[in-house]
């Protein structure tokens, strides 16, 4: 009777012991899921805050700067899984339904696009309609409380964007080398431009004006050069005069 007892005890302490660790993995494990959800919640908010302050430097319309709003409190949803959140990110929501609220009321359009000062620019601004247009396409996904039109709207606005940063700085490029007289680069960058706006077909009158800029700069460029080559061959035919005169100088006197 004594070992009928003890086994049993033995079993069901064995039993415990296996849902003890079971619940410590399911434990451990929960908690490693909800760090993985906070700190992927916290990127998000940092990447969008920091897109949202590139304002200064790319033109930003009413779609967009809601889309980035929408997917900071998306992001605070996620962070109130954890209750130790609750009331910070309580109060950060009423921040922000405040914020989309006086966006839907309140913003201006600031479209106008701001041509890129050099390369470095160019590259930067790039590289931020890349994850805006990225951050798109997914928040397009989750439901976002906005008109799907709208949001495609937005992402061919940003596509056409692209492009004026990148013709703005070839224009650049171009007009550098045109100063170095270096005729051939200038050649070949002006009809790089002007096939990839052939190519897309955008109708902006932006890229129009660009389009027909670039045109009349090939259009000089034959002048320019032949220009430069004359002056070159004026400037060389005196050195070519007086070299003639000291041959017939000091040259070999012919024997008569």
């Amino acid at each position: 009777m004594f070992i009928t007892i003890a086994v049993i005890f033995i079993v069901l302490a064995t039993f415990l012991l296996i849902i003890v660790n079971m619940f410590s993995d399911y434990a451990a494990r929960r908690e490693q899921d909800l760090r993985l959800i906070m700190n992927h919640a916290h990127n998000i908010i940092a990447e969008t805050e920091e897109l949202l302050l590139n304002q200064n430097q790319l033109p930003y319309s009413r779609t967009l700067v809601l889309v980035l709003h929408y997917r900071i409190v998306r992001a605070l949803k996620k962070r109130m899984l954890d209750p130790k959140n609750i009331p910070v990110v309580r109060e950060r929501m009423a921040e922000e339904e405040k914020i989309i609220s006086e966006i839907k009321t309140k913003y201006h359009d600031a479209i106008a696009f701001r041509p890129p000062e050099n390369d470095t620019m160019a590259v930067n601004q790039l590289r931020a309609i890349r994850r805006l247009r990225s951050i798109l396409k997914t928040e397009i996904k989750t439901g976002i409380p906005l008109n799907p039109s709208d949001i495609q709207k937005e992402d061919r606005r940003l596509y056409v964007l692209v492009m004026k940063v990148n013709i703005s700085n070839l224009i650049q490029k171009v007009l550098e080398m045109k100063r170095l007289h270096q005729f051939g680069t200038c050649r070949q960058l002006i009809s790089k431009g002007l096939e990839v706006i052939q190519k897309t077909g955008v109708k902006d009158g932006w890229i129009t004006e660009k389009q027909d800029l670039l045109t009349q700069l090939r259009s000089g460029l034959d002048a320019e050069s032949n220009s430069l080559k004359k002056k070159k061959e004026s400037a060389q035919k005196p050195k070519n005069q007086e070299s003639k005169e000291m041959d017939e100088i000091f040259g070999d006197k012919k024997k008569w």
